[in-house]
């Protein structure tokens, strides 16, 4: 019954492993899925929709081939399509039955002259999350959230590379092929030991065997040696006894009948052959016994060695969740107008063009990635160190660093976006403030510019701010909804400037924190007690204060209330008391290059404009509006006629 046993294990074993390995080898599904995309119109642009990388689950890989030269970029699905909006394109979506389509999309809105499109690189564009090149073929991986597209171009001119194909990874694990496999070798296991068992049964049931005894050979005796015996007659051969409750004693007696008759042939005997009376019998036994599993274990050795994890089932822990602060949309909010990264790639960008600007005193350069007041304070600084060498260089825009980010969610342009760098390390040592500073898009196809920038206060704290991945919506203006308007704040600090706590804006603001306002009343004590030494007499100097050229920028916080920057301007107008004297300013080279004169004879207006940034709580809120951070600099100098 035993061998029986054995067979069915033996049969069972096979059949299990055998599953297991064909679950691994011929049953085996494929582990990528491939779909190609067919363009069949030459177009400068190929727009793969966001749906077609979503056929299917996992990371895409993209390979592309078809011209020389390959770009690559990606970003929002919104903006790929407003910034292909005046060119031709092919447009790649899915139809009802999952497959790549190809069409051709004519310019919407053309910006050219002329029935052939001229062309637009788009490399380099502030739009794109990330963008690639290759030479002759590109392959890689990708995974894109739901609302994020491609555009695939050779450099806007020639036509875009057609030999596209996108492929997925597919799940063809088989978790039950290695416990088929381990389940398979234990049962063979246990059949090699039933079926040893069952030999061994066999074996035993046959009962003990004994051969005939072989005599030794008589001793001689030297002559006269104990007594003499007579011939002895040829021994009768011993019958083979049948295995029985007497044998033992049997064989016993026998024994020991042979041992009195002659005692020496206990020591003379040759040794028997049979297996139980062998030395050492049962350990051979034993390992030959124990070599008959060494080929069940080899094998479930080979065949889980070559068992990947897929061959497996997983039973991974589900991870506890970590709450985390809770911040709400509001509803119908769009998408932020840049993402971290973009984030960091523009302002590392910036940082290297305007540095390398006010080395060269370059205003073309530096007016691709400045503009509004942050542009004319530059303009003015290189005119000045073109006539002043010794004049000093614009505080630097750092870029290594971005701290924190807070884009408008707006979907339409212009765009803007607030951004804290730090600062970079000074040639002492000493840490430089980190700055602040808003950026604005115009338009699909600029660059981010910087239109205020300015130096964080080190003690400054900033309000709660949304994360980047949420954005904050632009205040209007006129908005009533914060302690005061925006489009009101430049005057009112104006006013604050002009007759400090006496103001009637006093109120609104955190006075003891501003330090811009008692660095500029120490200037301007500083500045009147130089000019009464020499021309208290003859001349008078007064101080005046304004709202700034540019138009307020307001983000909201989280808290209702706004980070708002403007600008306000500070003028020094030194003027004759009498007739025939004029007004002697060498020392101030500034104001001289702007002038180019070193006297007049009428009053001098020299106006520095002041950006500020401030946040401004909620209306109705117990708090009060803070300076968060300054920049200063001279902006004209002009003779006043009377």
């Amino acid at each position: 019954m035993r061998f029986v046993w054995a067979v069915i294990a033996f049969v069972l074993a096979a059949a299990l492993i055998g599953a297991g390995i064909a679950q691994r080898t011929v049953f085996l599904g494929p582990d990528t899925a491939t779909m190609q995309v067919d363009v069949q119109e030459d177009q400068p642009y190929t727009l793969i929709d966001a749906e077609v990388f979503r056929a299917h689950s996992g990371t895409q890989t993209l390979r592309v081939e078809g011209s020389e030269q390959i770009y690559l970029a990606y970003s929002r699905t919104a903006d790929l399509e407003a910034w292909l909006s005046d060119a031709p394109y092919t447009h790649v979506t899915l139809d009802d039955d999952g497959e790549a389509v190809a069409e051709s999309v004519p310019a919407a809105e053309p910006s050219w002259e002329g029935d052939v499109y001229p062309g637009r690189n788009p490399a380099g564009s502030d739009l794109w999350l990330e963008e690639r090149t290759a030479e002759g073929s590109l392959s890689t991986p990708l995974q894109l959230p739901e609302d994020v597209s491609v555009l695939l171009a050779s450099d806007g001119h020639a036509p875009a590379p057609a030999d596209i194909s996108i492929v997925w990874p597919i799940s063809n694990a088989t978790p039950w092929a290695g416990p088929l496999i381990v389940a398979g070798a234990l049962i063979l296991l246990v059949g090699v030991i039933l079926w040893v068992l069952g030999i061994r049964h066999v074996r035993r049931s046959r009962g003990p065997r004994r051969k005939g005894s072989v005599q030794a050979e008589p001793r001689r005796r030297a002559l006269g040696a104990g007594r003499r015996r007579g011939a002895v007659a040829a021994a009768e051969p011993r019958k083979e006894l049948t295995a029985g409750p007497d044998a033992a004693s049997s064989d016993e007696a026998a024994e020991g009948a042979d041992a009195a008759d002659n005692p020496d042939a206990s020591s003379d005997a040759p040794e028997k052959n049979g297996e139980d009376e062998a030395p050492g019998g049962s350990s051979r036994r034993g390992g030959r016994r124990a070599l008959l599993a060494v080929p069940v274990f080899g094998l479930t050795a080979a065949l889980l060695t070559g068992c990947s994890p897929d061959a497996w089932p997983q039973f991974g822990s589900t991870p506890t969740p970590t709450p985390t602060e809770t911040v709400v949309a509001p509803e119908n909010q769009q998408a932020p107008a840049l993402t971290d990264a973009q984030a960091v790639r523009i302002a590392e960008d910036i940082a290297a063009t305007v540095e390398k600007a006010d080395a060269d005193r370059d205003l073309d350069l530096a007016k691709t990635r400045l503009d509004g007041i942050a542009l004319t304070m530059r303009e003015v600084n290189y005119r000045i160190r073109g006539d002043v060498e010794d004049y000093p260089a614009p505080l630097p825009i750092p870029g290594d660093s971005v701290r924190i980010i807070l884009p408008q969610a707006f979907d339409e342009w212009p765009r803007s976006a607030m951004l804290v760098v730090e600062g970079e390390a000074a040639a002492e040592g000493e840490q430089a403030p980190p700055t602040i500073m808003n950026i604005t898009q115009a338009d699909p196809w600029a660059k981010y510019k910087v239109t205020t920038v300015a130096s964080l206060e080190a003690a400054a704290e900033l309000p709660k701010l949304a994360p980047w991945w949420l954005g904050a919506a632009l205040v209007p203006p006129d908005s009533s909804f914060l302690a005061i308007a925006p489009a009101e704040l430049p005057a009112a600090y104006a006013d604050i400037l002009a007759h400090g706590e006496k103001s009637k804006f006093a109120p609104l603001f955190d006075l003891e924190s501003d330090s811009f306002r008692t660095a500029l009343e120490d200037a301007r004590a500083e500045t009147l007690s130089r000019f009464q030494e020499t021309g208290a007499e003859t001349g008078e100097m007064t101080f005046e204060q304004g709202v700034g050229p540019s138009d307020p920028t307001a983000l909201a916080t989280l808290e209702s209330g706004a980070i708002v920057a403007v600008t306000v301007d500070t003028r020094i107008v030194t003027a004759p008391t009498d007739e025939g004297v004029v007004v002697k300013f060498p020392g101030n080279k500034g104001v001289v290059a702007l002038v180019g004169e070193e006297t007049s004879s009428t009053p001098v207006v020299e106006t520095a404009t002041n950006q500020l940034f401030f946040a401004v709580p909620a209306q109705g809120s117990p708090e009060r509006i803070r300076l968060l951070g300054y920049s200063s600099g001279l902006r004209t100098a002009e003779i006043r006629e009377e």
